[in-house]
């Protein structure tokens, strides 16, 4: 006798949710190792003849959620069961049995009319949770009631695999080939169904599908349609598409909910598109204007913080005007320390204050970051006298302004000397109410430096306990120091640095050895390589060395004078990972062609002053070459 065929299609997998898969794969054929094919097959068709032998449906399998715990399976099962006890709440008319869970209406079915079932399961679909009880209504009508598959039992399956945990577009599709074999015609509501699915469930192919075929019987895509469409295309990935469909929403603003802009700016704020999203931001304010449906202030709160992560200055100020300056919004100090970059970048001056000012109230010390905000925003205006005042209200919150903090203001010195001796004088007015910093005398001292030359910065110097009351600090003998060459005006500095108690660190130190370097005497060069040596920071011994430039410049001037000490520089500048030798042999070349060319010219007087004498004819041989021996053999 031939066994029953096993049909497992689209009706079938929805109608026996509970059908187990390692009994249908029994039935089907050989045993199959769980382990090795995890997902259910999509077609393992035969048939199957229903208990009164009568008729044969199709049917498929359903596939659940595994991996729940006990508990949270209970957890799970007592919030639907409340959902549904509110959902009954909402439909009287509708028995409240068919709200329960399917074990519990499973036997009361009988007694309850097949009008109300479908009414039933007109409410049933649209509620979270209920895509077993769908399927088992279906099963009870087309197996106990005996009702013939139409469209709206396919509407209602076709509904409930919007659910997210049990529902799935393949099966969707599925049951939509099986309506066309069956002859069953398509409604608007299947097709809106369908949208419906896809938007939870992405599935391009059934999308396109779906509107090819409203398309061709000249079905209209609804507001709520274009809604699940533009929803199935930013689970796509589908970015552009999803924003054109949006676009074409605005035609009739008031059909469109404001949750899908408020799921537009997430999505769009996450991936960084800000143009985009700050479009839709005031599309959506317009929008909250007409509805009164403001937007939450989580929303504003989340793009606030992408847009200050990534220094997007059109989208902070929009939000700041709007909800943080009225107080709607209370935002981090890490947000409120990139909004104060970001308006740095653009010069924004009241923003930073506005920055500032709420830093300020929540008792928060401001540090220097916080003020050098305030200084490169004046100096992009070319406001200087705000700049050097900020300095000034810097040094009078005891933090110590450096060269770094005025980088703004140099730049706009060094491009004008006009605005050099503007600063010296805007200095000299605010010496009369604040106590002006080294910093803000540095960089005037700088810029003078760069226009004027070493000669009338070391004069404008002079004048530096007139303008600072403190006096000058180590990086203003730095300063003047780089652009120093002569011994007299070194000494100068060295000296003064002692009278003002200013400790040299190493790079006074590499100042003083490569001038030193390029003096006559440059004895004074090996000086201060040993007091660099023997310098301690913090009272601790140091390594020190001098840089690779000023060790250049000792070594050249050893060379030259053949001065035997060039060979412990060598080796020391080796062992430290300088790379010098390429220039050591370009020095040695060069003071042997000097020495060629002088012995030539040498020989060649003394031939031409007595032609008589031969011991006056020839120079030693053997001095020049010993020494040049002994040079070349440094290197």
């Amino acid at each position: 006798m031939p066994k029953e065929r096993i049909i497992i299609d689209g009706l079938w997998r929805c109608l026996c949710p509970s059908a187990d898969t390692s009994i249908l794969s029994k039935l089907i054929g050989p045993t199959r190792n769980p382990r090795q094919r995890p997902n259910i097959p999509k077609s393992n068709n035969t048939s199957v003849t229903d208990r009164h032998g009568r008729r044969e449906y199709h049917r498929a399998v359903v596939r659940t959620r595994i991996g729940q715990t006990r508990d949270g399976h209970r957890e799970v099962e007592r919030s639907r069961a409340e959902y549904l006890e509110r959902l009954a709440k909402r439909s009287p008319w509708i028995p409240r049995v068919l709200f329960g869970s399917v074990d519990t209406f499973a036997t009361k079915l009988d007694e309850i009319p097949t009008k109300t079932i479908y009414a039933a399961l007109k409410e049933l679909p649209r509620a979270s949770g209920t895509h077993l009880s769908v399927v088992k209504l279906v099963e009870y009508l087309v197996r106990e009631r005996k009702e013939k598959p139409n469209a709206m039992l396919y509407e209602s399956l076709i509904r409930a695999n919007v659910d997210r945990f049990h529902g799935s577009a393949e099966v969707a599709g599925e049951l939509l080939k099986e309506m066309d074999r069956l002859g069953i015609p398509t409604t608007p509501q299947i097709y809106q169904a369908l949208l419906e699915v896809t938007a939870v469930h992405p599935d391009y192919v059934l999308r396109n599908t779906v509107l090819f075929e409203m398309k061709n019987r000249w079905y209209s895509a609804t507001s709520e349609d274009l809604t699940n469409i533009i929803l199935g295309l930013l689970r796509d990935n589908q970015y552009e598409l999803a924003l054109e469909k949006l676009e074409e929403l605005h035609k009739d603003p008031v059909a469109v909910p404001p949750w899908l802009y408020d799921i537009f700016l997430y999505i769009f704020g996450d991936l960084g598109f800000h143009e985009e999203a700050l479009s839709i931001l005031k599309h959506r304010q317009n929008i909250a204007n007409i509805t009164q449906e403001p937007l939450s202030l989580n929303a504003w709160q989340f793009l606030l913080e992408v847009y200050s992560r990534d220094g997007f200055y059109e989208g902070i100020k929009y939000i700041w005007d709007r909800s943080v300056s009225p107080g709607y919004l209370n935002p981090s100090d890490g947000v409120i320390t990139n909004i104060l970059n970001a308006a740095s970048h653009h010069a924004d001056a009241a923003l930073a204050i506005s920055a500032i000012q709420m830093l300020s109230n929540r008792g928060k010390k401001l540090e220097m970051h916080h003020y050098e905000v305030l200084i490169d925003i004046h100096s992009q205006q070319k406001d200087l006298r705000k700049a050097f005042t900020t300095l000034c209200i810097m040094a009078k919150a005891d933090l110590r302004p450096d060269l770094s903090s005025t980088r703004s203001i140099f730049r706009i010195l060094s491009e004008s000397s006009f605005e050099t001796d503007k600063a010296l004088e805007t200095l000299n007015e605010l010496k009369v109410h604040y106590q002006v910093p080294s910093a803000a005398f540095n960089v005037v001292l700088e810029a003078t430096e760069l226009h004027h030359g070493f000669r009338v910065a070391l004069d404008l110097y002079r004048s530096v306990r007139q303008i600072c009351s403190d006096g000058p600090d180590l990086e203003t003998y730095h300063i003047l120091l780089e652009h120093c060459t002569l011994r007299k005006s070194m000494n100068f500095l060295f000296a003064e640095m002692e009278i003002f108690s200013i400790e040299p660190n190493r790079t006074t130190y590499d100042h003083l050895i490569r001038i030193s370097s390029i003096q006559d005497n440059y004895e004074q060069a090996f000086q201060f390589l040993d007091k660099m040596r023997c310098s301690k920071s913090a009272g601790l011994p140091n390594d020190r060395w001098m840089s690779r430039d000023s060790a250049l410049a000792l070594i050249r001037r050893c060379i030259q004078a053949e001065d035997i000490r060039v060979q412990g520089l060598i080796r020391e500048c080796r062992k430290r990972g300088m790379s010098i030798d390429a220039e050591i042999q370009q020095l040695l070349n060069a003071v042997q062609e000097q020495k060629e060319l002088a012995g030539m010219d040498s020989s060649r007087s003394v031939e031409g002053a007595s032609s008589t004498d031969p011991v006056t004819n020839a120079s030693p041989e053997g001095a020049p070459n010993h020494r040049l021996g002994t040079i070349s053999g440094w290197a």
